[in-house]
């Protein structure tokens, strides 16, 4: 696999949203899989659910990544995984600190988010067979609108104006670096950064703030939260994070 991700990089100056642009292609069979989309801006970047992704114009990395893959459904959260440690190593490798994933893909520093992950698969009966992974990672943005979770930049961290060119290029090789990887391996490491894992933390819960303690991610990609009085299992829509 290695420098694959690197061989067919399609960059625009705007688009509504990278990962809408690539479902597009792969839909109309326009270009050959893997690509790799960029852009300077987007007009409509999508996040998570109904969030949208904010980015001043060439200040950030904006990038979708369309591949062939070949995982059974139950297993799909593996690629959260993946996605996520290839932001994180990226970042350690810019000398940050204090770096963590927040279920499911969101990437903190300290409790500030710095990138967010969103992954659309194309499904064939029980299995995935083609993916998008649509990572925004801020760069050399330093202002931002005022969001529940404060948000910070690679900028406002260490205070260095990056090329955008050579991050895309350096993310795609760790992507490409994870996916060699075990899954226990890459499991192990997701772990070891999971934000809030084994502290007492504040979380919303059907309308209802609660205590409780992040134990582990199942293999299907639920949050395992202990209560007071149970363990119970979150898919991601119901439950939210207080700090």
């Amino acid at each position: 696999m290695k420098g694959v991700f690197r061989k067919n990089i399609i960059h625009f100056k705007e688009v509504e949203s990278t990962n809408l642009l690539a479902l597009s292609m792969m839909k109309e069979n326009t270009t050959s899989l893997p690509f790799v989309i960029t852009t300077d801006f987007q007009t409509l970047g999508k996040g998570q659910l109904s969030n949208k992704w904010e980015s001043e114009n060439e200040k950030n990395l904006l990038i979708s990544i369309a591949i062939n893959i070949d995982i059974k459904i139950e297993n799909q959260f593996i690629l959260n995984i993946i996605s996520s440690l290839s932001v994180l190593d990226l970042l350690e490798d810019l000398n940050l600190e204090n770096l963590f994933v927040k279920w499911p893909n969101d990437i903190l520093v300290g409790k500030r988010k710095i990138a967010g992950i969103l992954i659309q698969n194309k499904l064939l009966s029980d299995t995935i067979k083609s993916t998008v992974i649509g990572i925004g990672l801020n760069i050399n943005q330093s202002k931002f609108t005022n969001f529940k979770r404060e948000t910070t930049s690679v900028k406002n961290e260490n205070i260095t104006n990056l090329s955008l060119s050579e991050i895309s290029d350096k993310l795609l090789e760790l992507l490409e670096f994870r996916f060699s990887k075990s899954d226990n391996k890459n499991w192990k490491d997701y772990f070891e950064k999971l934000y809030l894992k084994d502290k007492v933390a504040p979380f919303e819960i059907e309308g209802k703030k609660q205590m409780g303690i992040i134990r582990k991610v199942n293999k299907t990609g639920e949050l395992v939260l202990e209560t007071e009085d149970s363990i119970r299992n979150f898919q991601m829509k119901e439950i939210e994070f207080l700090i």
